[in-house]
Order: C-alpha cells, then sequence, then structure tokens
C-alpha cells in the first residue's frame, strides 16, 4: 500500500525482466528510470519489492529473474488475472486485510467525502489494529481499481466489483449453459474471491460490491440469477429498488464476455 508501486509500474518492471531473462539489479533500475528523466525521487525499491510479493521475479546476488513456476503474462489484463489468482495466499497482508474492511462497508463508505478522510482513515485503521495513513489508502486506491473491487470517483470509492468478479468466473472453470446452486457458487467462488465477503458468511448476506457485480453480470446475459424454493441455498443481494432483488439460489454461467 504505497503509491509508488502501481500496477502499471510493477508489470513494466516484470516486461523488462521477462525480455534480459537474467538482468542486474543495477541496469534493471537504470532501464525503469532512465538518466535523462531521472528527478531524484526514486520509485524502484517500491516497485521492486512489489514485484517479489506478488512473486513475479526472484532477486539472487543481484541478479533478476523471473520466479521458476511464473508463467509469461502478455498483457495488462493477463497480470490482472494473475494477481488475483494468487490474492488468496496474502490474506494475511495489509492490502487483502483493509480491502475486506472496505468493501464490506457497504453504506457507510458514502459517510465520507473521500477514501483519505480523516474519520474513514480512523475507521480502517481501528478495524485493522494498525494505522493507515492517507498516503497509503491512496497507494490501495490504484490496486483496488486495478483488479476491479469498485470504481474511483476522484477520491470516493464506488463498491462495485463487476471486473474483478469476471475474472474470477474465468479462474473457477465454470461449465457454460451449466445452473449451479449458490452453495456450489458461492464454494467455488471463495477458492479466489473470500476477499469480497465478509468475516462470516453464516447468514448469507452479499455486500453492495458483490451484489452489485451479480447484477451487472445478470443485465448483460453473462450470468442468470435464480431464485428457487431451497431457502437453506438462498443467499442475500443487498437490497436495491431498481434491480433483481430476490434471494439467490442458483446462477446458470453463461459465460462472461471480454
Amino acid at each position: 500500500m504505497v503509491t509508488e508501486a502501481i500496477p502499471a509500474r510493477v508489470f513494466a518492471l516484470y516486461k523488462i525482466v521477462e525480455s534480459k531473462k537474467g538482468i542486474s539489479r543495477s541496469e534493471l533500475r537504470g532501464l525503469m528510470e532512465p538518466k535523462e528523466i531521472y528527478e531524484g525521487t526514486s520509485y524502484f525499491s517500491a516497485i521492486m519489492k512489489a514485484a517479489e510479493e506478488l512473486k513475479l521475479i526472484e532477486n539472487k546476488d543481484n541478479v533478476v529473474n523471473l520466479s521458476d513456476d511464473m508463467e509469461r503474462l502478455k498483457t495488462i489484463e493477463d497480470f490482472r488475472r494473475y494477481v488475483i489468482s494468487i490474492l488468496p495466499d496474502l490474506s494475511d497482508g495489509q492490502f487483502w486485510r483493509c480491502t475486506n474492511i472496505i468493501v464490506n462497508m457497504n453504506e457507510k463508505i458514502y459517510e465520507y467525502s473521500a477514501i483519505p478522510d480523516s474519520n474513514m482513515l480512523k475507521y480502517v485503521s481501528e478495524k485493522l489494529g494498525q494505522t493507515v495513513n492517507a498516503p497509503m489508502i491512496r497507494g490501495w486506491r490504484f490496486w483496488s481499481q486495478f483488479l476491479g473491487f469498485g470504481l474511483m470517483n476522484d477520491m470516493v470509492f464506488l463498491p462495485n466489483a463487476y471486473v474483478y468478479l469476471k475474472d474470477v468466473l474465468r479462474l473457477m472453470n465454470l461449465e457454460k449453459k451449466q445452473e449451479y446452486t449458490m452453495s456450489d457458487f458461492m464454494a467455488r467462488f471463495m477458492q479466489y474471491g473470500r476477499i469480497m465477503l465478509p468475516a462470516s458468511t453464516s447468514e448469507k448476506n452479499l455486500n453492495i460490491a458483490m451484489s452489485s457485480a451479480l447484477r451487472e453480470l445478470h443485465d448483460n446475459g453473462e450470468i442468470v440469477l435464480k431464485s428457487g424454493s431451497d431457502q437453506e441455498m438462498k443467499w442475500i443481494l443487498y437490497p436495491s429498488k431498481e434491480l433483481f432483488n430476490q434471494p439467490v439460489s442458483s446462477v446458470v454461467y453463461k459465460g462472461v464476455k471480454a
């Protein structure tokens, strides 16, 4: 959660390492921060650290290579899906925990004028159990928008996990035209998407971010939400006056659009 290591910079570092097949740390830094444009403020260490934390690269004896089992990522969209796929491995980390708090604030998020609002920072810090300051939350916003947890309107976070959920659906390897009970669907979803759900799912209530995403997928014909008679399987969408508002008992997967 730093402003220097934004997704585009981390991906750029990855692509340089991929093309060089073994590059010294100093040469890599020179390519990331060319002397012609370097103005004295170095972002390199933060970017490098993020790439290592995401298991993209390995630095051994100041020689940087791709991680041994790292698949080749051709596009920034490939990079996003990769990061989403490994998020469960980072569930003890600050970013994961902070995201989980924010997406489960529901309408409380609208009480604050912006995410760096002092009262918002106080709320998140208390929930997290450690201090979150304005630069950290500004760093968080780059990744939260990139991964598709919601949209940013200036510095206001609007929770809608449509982009994120589309990539999770791809990772879930669902069969097209297949109907899945919500119990089955959510069990598969939790393998990758636990970050979007509250600490306790016993009441089967979905937050605004997830509910908005499911409704948008339904409206776009990418899934079909169904409300059947089996009460035990039903999950409750966050209330909306204008859109699909019944408890969901099953989902028909139609196929996400590009």
